[in-house]
């Protein structure tokens, strides 16, 4: 009785393994063009957001039915998956077919048995090494302010600083009548930071920007042409309309290089 069960299930298996083959290879198909449509969809359409500010000017979100890049994302690592057990499933169904091409591709044992291990490995690799690598981290530098690791002179602020860090004493300073008993001198850097922050504390007091300002609101307010407050910066004169706040994190320049570059050129009428 058990003979005959084994048989039948034996033929009905037959019977059925085509058609569980096929339906495996539809899915893996559909699941595999899906895969690669996400693919283009994220590279091409839900671009990345230094691309949305290069072809848009503003920190634009873009959405396909609802979902961003990064919700598509997850649905495009679903589908991998996907694909990578429908894959184990066709190699457990094709079994004996590729044992066979195997056997009469490479002849001898030993030389099957390398080529099994060396296959697996990189496969095991290919997918646990992205998990399991340390990102390469990169500070941006801020083009702005490199002038400080040249030695050349800079704008705003730290023109002040650097001022007032190679100020020497005026030639016309009567020494002579300098007690002899003089206090310890202030230490020099000291000295630097003293001043540094009582002109930081002199431009806030004197210019009032902030970050949700726009370079045509500080245009209008302190008489200054907008391509001038954007040159100051470096900043293209198209983004006038855009917060202060998004453009200092876009191009990386300083709020008090501003306030000091409008602190400097605001016109005599208007102080």
């Amino acid at each position: 009785m058990s003979i005959n069960f084994k048989k039948n299930t034996m033929n009905n298996w037959s019977k059925i393994k085509p058609k569980v083959n096929l339906v495996i290879d539809a899915l893996m198909f559909l699941v595999l063009m899906a895969v690669a449509g996400l693919g283009f969809l994220m590279k091409y359409v839900l671009l990345p957001g230094y691309k949305i500010n290069e072809i848009y000017g503003t920190d634009t979100d873009l959405f396909f039915r609802g979902l961003d890049r990064h919700q598509w994302g997850a649905i495009h690592l679903y589908l991998a998956l996907s694909m990578l057990f429908l894959l184990i499933f066709h190699i457990i169904f094709h079994w004996s077919s590729i044992v066979s091409i195997f056997k009469r591709m490479i002849p001898g044992k030993t030389m099957r048995w390398i080529i099994t291990l060396i296959v697996t490995i990189l496969g095991i690799l290919l997918v646990l090494v992205p998990v399991l690598v340390n990102p390469e981290v990169a500070e941006h530098q801020r083009t702005l302010h490199r002038n400080r690791d040249t030695g050349e002179r800079g704008t705003g602020i730290h023109s002040r600083r650097n001022e007032l860090r190679t100020e020497e004493p005026s030639v016309h300073e009567d020494v002579s009548i300098t007690p002899k008993t003089e206090e310890p001198e202030e230490p020099v850097e000291q000295k630097v930071s003293r001043d540094t922050e009582a002109v930081e504390v002199h431009l806030h007091n004197q210019v009032d920007i902030d970050g949700t300002m726009t370079l045509d609101e500080v245009s209008a307010r302190y008489n200054i042409s907008v391509e001038e407050l954007a040159g100051a910066i470096n900043v293209p004169v198209s983004y006038a309309n855009e917060r202060l706040g998004r453009l200092r994190k876009r191009y990386g320049f300083e709020m008090e290089d501003l306030r000091a570059f409008v602190l400097n050129n605001i016109p005599n009428d208007d102080r």
